[in-house]
């Protein structure tokens, strides 16, 4: 059941202009909060009061909520964010006298890359519902997939089979370049026929003419245990640490030919393949250094660098020797260490350029362990 708290405050917005696809612009009407109204649900729960600012619980109710990954992971909304990846993102939360608590939202992403539903989400308590204690909760949901899923160009539409605390619901995902639509109706009973019916109301409703919605069968809506739609985390890790049960680096290599040789012939770790031109390496080293986090990245300044969750990993390339490319990069690791990553790669294999920097643009490492 849905919850409210409401406090004094203000509200923001993004400072990343946003071009309107003249599609999503033709359906939308660009007021999402205004399109997701024409869904046929009654009861809205408000969400805003004037200079206030309005809490739910509704993440916990519905952890999966507006959470989906670009290839690479979890995309957020960062208000004044330059590297924002969501221009706006919009929920309207429903308790509706028929059908219950559920929701309608949508997203706008300034980049029209695909992006993937995971199979299972969790979401913390919040101690304005229940306490300081609740802080200590784990509100979570599985999804399963059904037969209902198409992709044609941008497009993309499936139905999934949510699970929570709350009960079972049909979530309904659809992506239309830009634009991301999700819907959780819930499942009364076993009558799955009145809720695929209200999917296919919604999609009339909104104007969005999902045929894999509309074709859609009973049959078709059974849940099975493929995992094929779900998203596939590309990162493996290294220098595991026996304290946390944690790797502290993450490297996305998953979706690389890159592969580990065991023993390293170099360094911590080695990983390599068999580019057209050549040989494409790189060597990780954790190696000891006296300068603390600020010290190191200051020496780095200069340098060309990739960050990725506030940490710098700077680098730098050497004149072809030859027809390689050999490069270093360095980040800090933790306190008196920093991480190396000696690379190469043949000179005129741009793939093979792109692929190994495609990793260390994405170097992950846990700074609190």
């Amino acid at each position: 059941m849905f919850a409210v708290w409401i406090i004094a405050g203000c509200s923001g917005s993004s400072n990343r202009d946003f071009e309107w696809p003249a599609d999503i612009a033709a359906l939308t009407g660009k007021d999402l909060g205004e399109w997701l109204r024409r869904s046929p649900f009654t009861n809205e729960l408000s969400q805003k009061e004037d200079n206030k600012v309005v809490f739910t619980n509704a993440r916990q109710v519905f952890p999966f909520m507006g959470r989906f990954n670009n290839a690479v992971g979890e995309l957020r909304y960062a208000r004044n964010d330059a590297d924002n990846p969501i221009y706006q993102e919009e929920a309207v939360l429903y308790q509706d006298p028929e059908w219950g608590d559920l929701f309608v939202s949508a997203a706008l992403l300034y980049d029209a890359e695909e992006v993937f539903l995971d199979s299972y989400y969790s979401e913390s308590g919040n101690i304005l519902f229940g306490g300081v204690d609740a802080g200590m909760d784990r509100h979570t949901a599985s999804l399963r997939e059904t037969a209902v899923f198409s992709r044609s160009g941008p497009n993309k539409a499936a139905c999934y089979w949510a699970a929570t605390a709350g009960g079972s619901y049909l979530l309904g995902f659809f992506q239309q370049g830009n634009l991301v639509f999700e819907t959780a109706i819930p499942l009364r009973g076993a009558d799955t026929l009145a809720t695929l019916d209200k999917l296919k109301e919604i999609s009339d409703k909104l104007g969005l003419d999902v045929p894999a919605w509309q074709q859609a069968t009973v049959a078709q809506l059974a849940a099975t245990d493929t995992r094929e739609t779900f998203w596939k985390d590309p990162f493996t890790g290294i220098y595991f640490d026996p304290a946390s049960f944690l790797n502290r680096v993450m490297l996305k290599i998953k979706d690389t030919p890159f592969r580990e040789a065991q023993p390293a012939p170099s360094g911590d770790h080695y990983f390599s393949y068999e580019g057209e031109s050549g040989l494409v390496m790189f060597a990780t080293e954790v190696k000891a250094t006296s300068e603390d986090r600020e010290a190191f990245d200051a020496v780095g300044k200069d340098l060309p660098a990739y960050e990725t969750n506030g940490q710098r990993l700077y680098y730098e390339e050497h004149p072809a020797k030859g027809s390689r490319v050999t490069g270093v990069a360095r980040t800090y690791f933790k306190e008196g260490q920093y991480l190396e990553i000696r690379y190469a790669y043949p000179q005129n294999d741009e793939t093979a350029k792109a692929t190994l920097h495609g990793v260390l643009q994405h170097v992950k490492v846990r700074r609190f362990l």
